[in-house]
């Protein structure tokens, strides 16, 4: 399935709801490519061949597919029925590996050295990335750009739709800081995080004060929810 070009107007709508906008339009590439493998592409010689190798789906994406639509679980026993047959098949050439003298099996829970059966189990292990997170991946780069090559522009829209949304969260800073074309993007990314570290600072102080005995009869305002979006700020939104 190819990509298909990330546009300004689709930065501006992830925008709508609070949060980093990224981190949605990452989660919504993930899920719209799922239902579409789900759908049309679980017997794509090529796609079943790039599932063999990442064994399916990582712990999150697996169980995103049973929400995919009403082909889901057939599709699921399609792509699963190859990834067992494959392991089944990898387990076989497996074989024991003595763990040698008393100092071998001293030294196996030393940092940097592995147990004598650490290649063995290799062998179960995924050679690819799981091909949801990749195509997340893909199009939160397309989006990062998008905003970034907007924001060397002085685009008024998407600065006051940046701040709406509460900014970046910091994994998607660090990218989008990285990829700053020019002073001007570099510096509004700078200057709006800060920004709204400093007011969520006293909002989390504010919290905590709040929460003391002596001042819980005050009750809770806007700072109500400030501990979750300290956490949207470090670590990026939560996934559905």
């Amino acid at each position: 399935m190819p990509i298909t070009p990330l546009s300004y107007h689709e930065v501006i709508e992830a925008c709508d709801q609070p949060g980093c906008p990224i981190c949605r339009i990452g989660t919504r590439a993930a899920e719209r490519y799922l239902a579409g493998l789900i759908y049309d592409s679980v017997n794509d010689v090529p796609t079943r061949a790039g599932l063999r190798e990442s064994l399916g789906f990582c712990h999150e994406h697996t169980w995103r597919t049973p929400e995919a639509g009403e082909s889901a679980p057939l599709g699921i026993a399609f792509i699963y029925r190859d990834v067992v047959n494959t392991l089944n098949k990898r387990l076989k050439q497996v074989t024991f590996q003595p763990s040698g003298p008393a100092i071998w099996r001293q030294l196996k829970g030393s940092v940097g050295v592995e147990g004598k059966n650490a290649s063995v189990a290799k062998l179960l292990e995924a050679t690819a990335v799981c091909p949801a997170c990749a195509r997340r991946s893909e199009m939160e780069g397309l989006a990062i750009t998008a905003v970034t090559d907007a924001l060397a522009q002085n685009d008024p829209r998407l600065l006051e739709k940046l701040q709406q949304a509460g900014g970046l969260c910091l994994p998607h800073l660090r990218q989008a800081l990285d990829k700053a074309p020019n002073q001007t993007a570099f510096d509004h990314l700078v200057n709006m995080t800060s920004a709204r570290m400093e007011a969520l600072i006293v909002e989390l102080d504010e919290f905590i004060r709040k929460n003391d005995y002596r001042f819980q009869h005050e009750g809770f305002n806007e700072e109500a929810d400030s501990w979750l979006r300290a956490i949207r700020l470090v670590a990026g939104n939560e996934r559905p």
